[in-house]
């Protein structure tokens, strides 16, 4: 019987693996049913074991494993010790016997290894200890191949015991699995990390190069060494949700601190562990696969933390050792580039964990460890530098930096309040190795083709200053460290370039330039470049959700300046007030302030740039330049010109004069810079990413009523307005039109009184009106609609009005959107017209999506039931004008995805009038319409337009979920209330939501099924249309848990979902329970599941209530465990 068995399989296995052209779809579903059969067979140890004996297709024999995994799982609890004893000792000797494939012998490691946890929740691990034991001799004493078989037994014991959250499929719940890692923790696994570092004090007695053998050795010690350092202790104290984000953050990030218990103290504190583990490195840093082992190891001794080092003297002990031992490596040999992330790793896990340790050292070894990490941050740094301009270069070096540089956040912070003089060096040698490797020669050490063309990336979000953002913060910090420093060395490299640049100007007059002095102006460009991203950094911190502010350190040094007359305050006003003079460098600048000296020299180049627009020469200037030092002057106003006296303790007198309130000088750098945003805006309007940034600088500081009041009275604040009207259509790129509309209505907020600020926003309004007037008022409008001039003036005013919306606060909105309901009340015709442009039609939706974004919220109930009409109208005119088109092209489906995505933000945006509403209460308008209506509404709508491919997109797809959720949350009985039609369309969606996309929207999707069915049971509407849509729900999430198409993530979340809708649908629940029980073929299972469902509900009460659902949560999950160990579901 056996034997006719073995043949059938065999020759099912061969038509399994046969070419498609060989055997039909016939042949092979019959096959596979022949497998599926087999997986299901009782009792099938007899059948495997001859399978394995007997029969030579290794896919039969890997099927053969898995079968007898899948039954000792089911079967565990009916298998008699002795057959259980016997099964693992056959298997054992099978793999030690027979050379089989690696595929077939790691899954029958894993059936030993399983049953080895099996046994030892129940004999505490004895058989374990036994196991172990016959595996150290088989290691020790074995010839070579039983060697490393041994290490992957190892091995699979680890991997069996390490993973608690997510080790389910066994049969066994969360809390068992846990246990039995805590007991492997506590008596094996330290017995394992004794017996490797034995064998390596071995392997190192061994000069390299290995031969193959020794290495596999080598390399299989290294690696179960390496899974004991970076196994995951987790305190017993934690939740199992806390447990299984650690678990997560594991696998998909470097491995936890090495947090161990005083009982490690023996081993890891031997004298002789780390100078063994740093000469394994030493020995083996030749051979990558072994190096990058042995590294680990040694990364994760450095994070050493835990009970074992809570005594002081053991701690300094070992940190002792371990950093004379550490700078021994680093002193003698050159870091390459792929141990280079590794050696960054060990000096920042050395500071987190041991940072406050350092100034207990001996002062010798305090001094080695400031220049050692400062050579290696500089020799990346350099290594950096040179990845960076070769485009084939892995980025070792580049992430070893930025590992050196969170380490020496941390080391400056925390010693911020006492640099000594070593300190202060270190901090030097870096700052001039960052900025020489900047720079090009003879100054600094920058590849020559590093530099490149001197045009600005289109991608602004991978330009040098986000891309480098991090980097360049550090730095910052770093020279507002040395400032006596750091700021005369940044003023003379500017001085210097911007007279090597003028230069070049005054050639550049008179002749052509030749190759060679076009490739020495790009080199100047590149030099500006870095070094104003460098002056920004230290001039300026961070203030993302801050209020900007002149740095401390730098307000300090500015007044020590003048306190010890390095500096002069008439001399450095009188620098500021020489911006404009075209001639050089002002008399006795060296008496100037330095933070007002660069700052001035920037100005300087701005004004050069001015003058070589003047003189037809502006095609020669470097769009990244001009960009840069956009950026610097919006970082720089936001935080020195105009500062609030209030905010500081102590303010620079230097400062106060050249940028304080009333002074000429901030008059003069105000219309300066607005001059200067206009000269942009005329002159460079081919280059979008310099535009960005000039009108994130105008819409900045106009946001600051200390800034605006001065803005907003200037003649060149008017005539940026009158430039910005005369601009001809589609000549600026897009977004700007927006972003200088977001600050002109921005800067109106200044204005307290009424009729001045009424007159204002008439100013920068009417001429919107008047243009939008013109085109209605077309009585061809529609003959000219398609002309590209009249597109053109469509696309810039919608732009414009986007503008004018997100500029929109709780004073100014009144008159705001009476200036906009008008426009928006016609805008559904002109998306009908426009139907066909997806330019045009994103934007009319876009703006709607901004007017509920800004304004909404600030609305009067009349005026936000207009602003509701005239979106459901733009969202009907929307949905009339796409129904029934139907393309199969990609560039369809990406345009509708992103029509429906602001759509859906629009939607979104109304419903959240209803969470947050800020209008003053008028008690004489009645609310006849919720913002919940209106988004219901327009998801009507919208609903047919999204299909099961536009919900592909993912985006998109987790937008349409979260805001049904959202809904759901406010509004239950809105949904509960919805039309038939609606309502089965929209739970037809949550269906496929549960069953075809990520656990992002599953868990939207459990969210929304739980949310309704808690209403229906707190309403005890159980006879209602809407309960009887909801009830499948009930046995479709039974069947999809059984049959393992829930994540094992979100059980948690199903378990609650399913606890609400049973109880609603009490009969239901027992209905389907009975039928599951019924449908099972085997007697014994089906009582085994009887058993497990009544323990389910044991004791619970279905009342919905918290404690009730906490319970069964728990105990579906013990349920899912044992359900799934012995049931087999299609």
């Amino acid at each position: 019987m056996s034997e006719n068995a073995i043949e059938e399989l065999e020759t099912a296995a061969q038509i399994i693996m046969a070419p498609p052209n060989i055997v039909s779809n016939e042949q092979r579903h019959a096959a596979e049913s022949i497998f599926l059969n087999f997986r299901k067979s009782k009792s099938p140890y007899g059948l495997c074991r001859e399978i394995l004996e007997k029969c030579h297709d290794q896919y039969v024999m890997f099927e053969a494993a898995e079968v007898l995994k899948e039954a000792i799982i089911r079967e565990w609890s009916f298998l008699l010790d002795t057959d259980r004893t016997s099964l693992r000792q056959y298997l054992m000797q099978y793999i030690t016997t027979h050379n089989v494939p690696h595929f077939v012998r790691d899954k029958i490691l894993q059936v030993i290894a399983i049953m080895v946890k099996r046994a030892s929740i129940d004999d505490m691990g004895k058989e374990r200890g036994t196991i172990l034991q016959e595996v150290e001799n088989l290691i020790v004493n074995a010839e070579p191949d039983k060697k490393i078989l041994g290490c992957n037994i190892i091995a699979n014991l680890m991997q069996e015991y390490a993973n608690t959250v997510k080790s389910t499929d066994v049969g066994l719940p969360w809390e068992v699995h846990f246990k039995a890692k805590k007991q492997f923790e506590a008596t094996d696994l330290k017995r394992i990390f004794k017996f490797c570092v034995y064998l390596l004090s071995e392997v190192v007695k061994n000069d390299p190069p290995y031969n193959d053998i020794m290495s596999q050795l080598t390399r299989h010690l290294l690696q179960i060494t390496e899974r004991v350092l970076t196994w995951g202790y987790v305190s017993p104290i934690l939740p199992k949700r806390l447990i299984g984000i650690y678990e997560s953050v594991y696998e998909s990030d470097q491995a936890p601190a090495l947090k161990l218990s005083s009982s490690w103290a023996e081993i890891i504190f031997s004298p002789e562990l780390i100078p063994l583990m740093f000469q394994i490195y030493w020995k083996v840093r030749d051979t990558d696969e072994l190096a990058h082992h042995a590294l680990n190891c040694l990364v994760q001794l450095a994070s050493l933390s835990g009970g074992i080092v809570s005594d002081e003297e053991a701690r300094l002990k070992y940190l002792h050792t371990y950093l004379v031992t550490f700078f021994k490596l680093v002193s003698s040999v050159t870091i390459r580039n792929k141990e280079s992330l590794g050696i960054s790793h060990i000096v920042r896990k050395l500071v987190i964990f041991y940072i406050h340790d350092f100034s207990k050292l001996p002062q010798s070894i305090q001094d080695t460890l400031l220049d050692e990490f400062t050579r290696l941050t500089c020799h990346f740094c350099e290594g950096a530098v040179h990845e960076e301009s070769d485009p084939e270069s892995d980025y070792f070096y580049s992430d070893a930096f930025d590992k050196m540089l969170e380490a020496w956040t941390t080391i400056l912070q925390e010693f911020s309040s006492s640099l000594d003089e070593n300190q202060q060096s270190c901090t030097m040698r870096i700052f001039n190795k960052y900025v020489q490797c900047h720079l090009a020669p003879p100054d600094g050490t920058r590849a020559p083709d590093s530099g490149g063309e001197n045009q600005v990336d289109e991608d602004i979000e991978d330009n040098d200053r986000n891309r480098y953002k991090e980097q360049l913060q550090t730095i910052g910090m770093f020279g507002r460290g040395i400032l006596n420093h750091s700021l005369p060395v940044l003023y003379k490299i500017l001085e210097s370039r911007i007279d090597a640049f003028l230069n070049h100007l005054q050639m550049m007059q008179h002749r052509a330039m030749n190759i060679n002095e076009a490739s020495q102006l790009d080199t100047i460009f590149e030099d500006m470049h870095w070094t104003i991203l460098i002056s920004g950094h230290v001039l300026c911190m961070e203030s993302d959700g801050e209020i900007p502010m002149i740095p401390s350190e730098v307000m300090q040094y500015s007044t020590n300046q003048v306190n010890n007359g390095a500096t002069n305050i008439d001399v450095s006003v009188k620098t500021i007030l020489s911006t404009e003079t075209k001639a050089g460098l002002p008399d006795n600048i060296d008496q100037c302030d330095h933070v007002i000296r660069i700052v001035y020299n920037i100005l300087r180049l701005c004004s050069i740039e001015d003058a070589a627009i003047s003189m037809k020469l502006g095609h020669f200037l470097s769009p990244e330049v001009g960009s840069t030092l956009m950026w610097f002057l919006n970082r720089w106003c936001l935080s020195y010109l105009l500062p609030v006296e209030t905010f500081y303790n102590e303010m620079s007198p230097v400062l106060l004069s050249c940028l304080g309130k009333d002074t000429e000088c901030a008059r003069l750098v105000v219309c300066f810079i607005l001059n200067k945003i206009a000269v942009n805006l005329y002159s460079f309007q081919s280059e979008s990413v310099l535009l960005k940034d000039t009108v994130k600088l105008f819409s900045d500081i106009v946001c600051t009523k200390q800034k605006s009041v001065y803005i907003i009275k200037m003649e060149a604040m008017a005539k940026l307005l009158n430039l910005t009207e005369q601009v001809q259509p589609g000549t600026l790129p897009p977004n700007i039109l927006r972003g200088l509309y977001k600050g002109f209505i921005l800067a109106g907020a200044c204005l307290s009184n009424p009729q001045e600020s009424n007159t204002y926003y008439e100013t920068v309004l009417n001429p919107l009106k008047v243009k939008f007037k013109s085109l209605t008022e077309l009585q061809n409008f529609t003959s000219v609609c398609h002309d590209d001039k009249v597109q053109k003036l469509v696309i810039d005013l919608l732009e414009s009005l986007i503008g004018v919306a997100r500029g929109a606060q709780i004073f100014s909105v009144g008159i705001l959107f009476s200036f906009l309901a008008p426009i928006l009340a016609e805008l559904h015709v002109f998306l009908t017209v426009y139907k066909d442009y997806q330019v045009i039609v994103q934007l009319i939706l876009e703006l709607f999506g901004q007017c509920a974004k800004y304004m909404l919220c600030y609305l009067q109930p009349l005026d936000s039931k207009k602003l509701y009409e005239s979106s459901l109208a733009t969202v009907q005119a929307y949905a009339k004008c796409n129904a029934n088109r139907l393309s199969t092209e990609t560039f369809v489906e990406e345009s509708s995805c992103q029509d429906l995505a602001l759509v859906l933000d629009l939607l979104t945006f109304i419903l959240s009038k209803d969470c947050i509403d800020l209008c003053a209460i008028s008690h004489e308008e009645e609310i006849t319409v919720t913002a919940s209506d209106v988004s219901l509404f327009g998801l009507n709508f919208i609903m047919p337009l999204m299909t099961f491919e536009l919900l592909k997109f993912p985006n998109l797809c987790a937008q349409f979920y979260r805001l049904l959720v959202l809904i759901n949350d406010i509004y239950p009985e809105k949904i509960a209330n919805l039309p038939q039609e609606l309502l089965t369309t929209l739970l037809k969606s949550i269906e496929l939501g549960l069953t075809k996309f990520g656990t992002d929207i599953v868990q939207a999707c459990l969210d929304f099924i739980q949310g309704m069915a808690s209403y229906i049971f707190r309403h005890q509407s159980l006879d209602t249309t809407f309960a009887l849509t909801l009830k499948p729900f009930l046995r479709l999430l039974i069947d999809l848990t059984l049959s393992h198409q829930i994540n094992s993530d979100m059980i948690s979340g199903a378990s609650t979902t399913i606890f609400t809708l049973i109880c609603c649908f009490q009969e239901e629940y027992q209905n389907l329970v009975q039928e599951l029980i019924r449908i099972q073929g085997d007697p014994m299972t089906a009582e085994r599941l009887a058993a497990a469902f009544n323990n389910l509900t044991q004791n619970i009460s279905l009342n919905c209530e918290r404690l009730s659902k906490l319970k069964f949560r728990d105990n579906f999950d013990k349920f899912i465990a044992n359900v799934h160990g012995f049931l087999l579901v299609k």
